[in-house]
């Protein structure tokens, strides 16, 4: 299966869609969790709306990552496959890691100055003229893809094929069971560092190999779509199993209970079986939406971020609606976001389609 699927197109263009609505919206949270800004206007759905995105967006970004990177190896080989890690993803983040981390920083020591905040824990530190931190901050998908593409060809020069018997959906689940049991959590917290966090390695891993493993078995996508409802079903049983355990945690401080994580880890796969197989069964069709932000999505990816807190900041007083902001923050983002890879992108790739269309045969 070298093409790509229209139906993954359309779940990777809504996952990315909601990537930016789960940054825009933690500005607007009750619990502090040291972002650069709080809005004035706080609401706990808030709270919530960003778990449910955390637990589920970048799990499935790094499950297409893994999708098409066996795609690739398929295709191209394995020169072809390391040549496109070094362009795709280790060429990008070279360039845009310094530009987004002065920026990150620069956003967080403003949003400190204005919401007065300076007590905010230093998960982004401040930018100073003698000290210049380089974080990976958002861009900490592309430095750990990059070290699940090198485990990808390392496992596949050993192990050619995987048993049959073995359950797909054992492969993402046994881990993300592992880890949140190990660091005794709901979720992940976001690596920041250059020194590979082996919990998260090992979390993402399972998605990033669920997405490996379905590609070789083509009919597992189809069974994800016969079965996509009664997946969405055990998402929102195990949600609210997670949704009571957070109430309980903002009364008393206390460890995650084993149920929960159990709860949390069964929601992460079920709702993105849920995800996948609605994609593959409803989004066949053309969408121009969603192909222009599938299409946009890497561009998205590197400029959200700054250009979201940059708004956040700005409107964080603004005796607004707050709903009205979140949503005037996402379409901006968005606007910004597709608008400069319809202007940048587009054009520079297309004096490159026609010069391959006229080199001779």
């Amino acid at each position: 299966m070298a093409e790509r699927h229209p139906g993954l197109d359309g779940v990777r263009a809504i996952t990315m869609l909601l990537v930016v609505a789960g940054h825009a919206v933690v500005s607007f949270m009750v619990t502090p969790v040291g972002w650069a800004i709080q809005d004035r206007s706080r609401f706990l759905g808030a709270d919530l709306a960003a778990w449910i995105i955390r637990a589920f967006a970048m799990p499935t970004f790094f499950w297409l990552a893994g999708y098409a990177s066996r795609a690739v190896l398929e295709r191209k080989g394995l020169r072809g496959f390391v040549s496109q890690r070094l362009t795709r993803v280790l060429l990008p983040l070279a360039i845009a890691l310094v530009p987004c981390s002065i920026a990150v920083s620069a956003l967080w020591d403003w949003g400190r100055e204005v919401g007065l905040r300076g007590a905010v824990p230093d998960l982004a530190p401040k930018l100073q003229a003698s000290e210049l931190p380089i974080l990976l901050g958002h861009l900490w998908f592309l430095y750990y893809l990059t070290w699940l593409s090198g485990a990808a060809i390392a496992v596949t020069s050993l192990v050619r094929s995987l048993p049959r018997w073995l359950p797909t959906l054992a492969v993402p689940l046994v881990p993300s069971l592992a880890v949140l049991a190990y660091i005794g959590a709901l979720h992940t917290d976001t690596p920041l560092g250059f020194i590979p966090d082996a919990p998260m390695l090992i979390y993402m891993g399972g998605f990033f190999a669920w997405g490996w493993i379905v590609h070789a078995r083509p009919n597992e996508l189809e069974r994800y779509a016969r079965r996509a409802w009664w997946a969405g079903l055990l998402a929102l049983g195990a949600l609210a199993i997670v949704i009571v355990t957070l109430a309980r945690a903002r009364e008393a401080a206390a460890p995650s209970p084993p149920y929960a994580i159990v709860a949390s880890a069964v929601f992460t796969v079920a709702v993105m079986v849920f995800g996948l197989g609605a994609g593959v069964r409803y989004l066949l069709r053309r969408h121009t939406v969603l192909e222009l932000t599938a299409d946009a999505s890497f561009t998205l990816y590197i400029l959200h971020l700054p250009t979201a807190v940059l708004l956040q900041i700005l409107l964080a007083d603004v005796p607004i609606f707050g709903p009205l902001k979140f949503v005037a923050i996402v379409a901006a983002t968005l606007t910004v976001g597709v608008g400069l890879h319809v202007a940048v992108v587009r054009r520079w790739r297309r004096p490159q389609s026609v010069r391959a269309a006229r080199a001779p045969a």
